[in-house]
């Protein structure tokens, strides 16, 4: 009798264990799970983003909501990112804005030359990135646009600066004779020939391969790229400039937005606002970093623009014939501006 008690007993303990295991496990599994595609490696500008954004969502939401980040590519370019995002295939993606304007064109507004003169006009406080009335605007903008893509996050890798295998770019002059890779975009093509310059239009996972072979010689992107992915092997000369930063959005599919409660949305809002905020001070304090590197661990040498006012002026010169390419137009554009000088809407 004794016998047959313990092993009652045992069955009973191990039932226990057995229903207590699946009930940890339930409680541990999300109720939400997101997919989050971006470009490159998680230790790129764009990864440390997209890996904090995740971070802040398992926390604030104590676990219940993940965010699986799609480091890499591993979904395509930038533009295919975004229409898969679009389409509702992947839930959510970091991408830079000249490359979602192909289906939501208010986003050349960030990409019109000299508009913004440092990363805060975009990501410091007030910024036109930052969640405020700019943002709300240009949200209400680009929804409208896509039909389905909405923008609840922003952030930039600082301004793009100018690469070179072979020699330093000083002045305008210096462009002449580069073969120049430049992302297909009709403002950034627009404004490259206002400075003479007839760009190569590669995807920038064709990028490395086409510096290694000569294909092109000359690039632009923010500094930390060259450290980050490698390019240093070939890249020699940088110019730091600030004629563009590299201006990136965080959208996410309306549809699936939607689908949520109100409770999760507010959490996915929150975590991109947190996010904003952390990352914009990260990419301050990188710089710094990523050119100590640049220099004394791989021989690049930093170049100084001698004439940035000519290509100021060229640039600008040209914003006329770029309006029709900005969703709104001049009025669009003249907003901007008027919220970064003054924080207000017209």
């Amino acid at each position: 009798m004794r016998k047959l008690f313990m092993v009652a007993g045992l069955v009973a303990t191990m039932v226990m264990s057995v229903l207590y295991a699946g009930t940890l496990a339930a409680a541990a599994a999300p109720r939400v799970t997101i997919k989050y595609a971006h470009c490159c490696p998680p230790d790129h500008t764009y990864g440390v983003y997209a890996h904090t954004f995740a971070d802040k969502v398992k926390e604030n939401s104590n676990g219940e909501i993940v965010v699986e980040v799609l480091d890499g590519g591993v979904m395509g370019t930038e533009q295919a990112i975004a229409q898969k995002v679009q389409l509702g295939t992947v839930q959510m993606g970091g991408v830079t804005s000249n490359n979602v304007a192909q289906l939501a064109p208010a986003l050349n507004v960030l990409v019109m030359p000299y508009l913004a003169s440092s990363p805060d006009d975009l990501t410091g406080e007030g910024g036109l990135l930052r969640s405020g009335p700019y943002r709300d605007e240009l949200n209400k903008r680009v929804l409208a646009e896509s039909g389905s893509l909405r923008v609840v996050g922003g952030f930039t890798n600082s301004f793009r600066s100018l690469f070179a295998k072979d020699k330093c770019i000083s002045t305008i002059d210096d462009l002449k004779g580069l073969k120049i890779r430049a992302p297909k975009n009709p403002v950034m093509t627009a404004m490259w020939e206002s400075w003479g310059v007839s760009t190569y239009p590669i995807a920038w996972g064709e990028t490395f391969g086409a510096i290694a072979t000569g294909v092109v010689d000359s690039f632009d992107s923010p500094t930390d790229v060259i450290l980050n992915m490698g390019f240093h092997e070939h890249i020699k000369y940088i110019t730091e400039a600030t004629y563009l930063p590299l201006a990136a959005v965080v959208v996410i599919n309306n549809d699936f937005m939607n689908s949520l409660s109100e409770a999760d949305q507010q959490i996915i809002l929150k975590s991109a606002e947190e996010t904003d905020i952390s990352h914009a001070k990260y990419v301050a304090e990188n710089g710094a970093r990523v050119r100590e590197a640049l220099t004394s661990e791989h021989g690049v040498t930093f170049c100084e623009l001698k004439d940035a006012d000519v290509w100021a002026e060229k640039a600008r010169g040209a914003w006329p014939s770029l309006y029709s390419l900005v969703g709104g137009g001049k009025e669009w554009v003249d907003e901007a501006l008027h919220y970064k000088e003054t924080g207000e809407l017209n």
